[in-house]
């Protein structure tokens, strides 16, 4: 919901407080019943710094917990998420740009990230206003 009010840092917050207390290496690192993938693809998509929005055709963009992910799409596509300073300390999103030029949302089409390109964020220590002018749709 943080989205919808113009604060996706704050996804990006709840985020990371999630994975880290939950998700862990040991034998009991995965918290809930994942039979059919819901808890791992939770947490992949979201180191990706990507939240599917069900039954949406977009994505909501959070910090990612990689560096640098490429997804190989099909017809030979890519679609790269880069950051740029990311550390413990930059944790979150002061710019972006999707294919060399600034990108404002805080959320993605499908259609946009199948077309393959790159998605590259620059991160800073403290929350900026990347993100907080163009809402998500709320449909």
């Amino acid at each position: 919901m943080y989205h919808w009010i113009g604060k996706p840092h704050l996804s990006s917050d709840r985020i990371r407080t999630i994975i880290k207390d939950n998700f862990n290496t040991s034998h009991e690192g995965l918290p809930g019943n994942d039979d059919s993938g819901a808890m791992s693809s939770w947490l992949a998509f979201h180191m990706m710094g990507l939240y599917p929005n069900a039954g949406q055709p977009y994505y909501l963009l959070n910090t990612p917990l990689i560096k640098e992910i490429t997804l190989e799409l099909e017809e030979g596509k890519i679609f790269k998420i880069a950051t740029k300073k990311m550390s413990e300390k930059n944790k979150y999103i002061k710019t972006a740009s999707l294919n060399g030029k600034p990108y404002k949302k805080a959320w993605i089409s499908h259609e946009d990230i199948a077309k393959g390109g790159e998605l590259i964020y620059e991160m800073d220590s403290k929350p900026s206003a990347w993100g907080t002018t163009i809402l998500p749709p709320k449909k």
